[in-house]
């Protein structure tokens, strides 16, 4: 049977609520939208190329630099859905808690349908 668009719901990322005392109160954590994963994706996959002189180890860690701001600021937002930190306000806030960070980062990559043991081994 063909479906009519009536029958089918609205997609919806997952998200999941999550405290963080840090800034006071409780963020949303959401799924990548595509065309924000693809982005990232690209991104990624454009800094793991090693620079002259640069390791592999090093350019993923200087991916993991430009992916990590990136993908806070695109999943980790307010009630009203905007963006709690700007990519640069992430990379101070993360310098401040990292472990905080990484935190909502791992449950980003969850809500994206990615797991963090995934990232790394790219």
């Amino acid at each position: 049977m063909v479906l009519n668009r009536s029958q089918v719901e609205d997609p919806k990322l997952p998200q999941q609520v999550e405290p963080v005392p840090e800034l006071g109160g409780d963020v949303i954590v959401r799924g990548l939208l595509l065309s924000a994963r693809m982005e990232l994706d690209d991104i990624n996959e454009k800094a793991k190329v090693p620079l002259e002189g640069e390791t592999d180890e090093e350019a993923r860690i200087r991916a993991g630099k430009l992916v990590v701001p990136r993908m806070l600021n695109a999943t980790v937002v307010d009630d009203e859905g905007h963006p709690i930190f700007t990519i640069g306000q992430w990379d101070v806030f993360g310098g401040a808690h990292r472990g905080t960070t990484f935190r909502l980062f791992e449950i980003a990559l969850r809500m994206s349908g990615r797991i963090a043991e995934e990232v790394r081994k790219n």
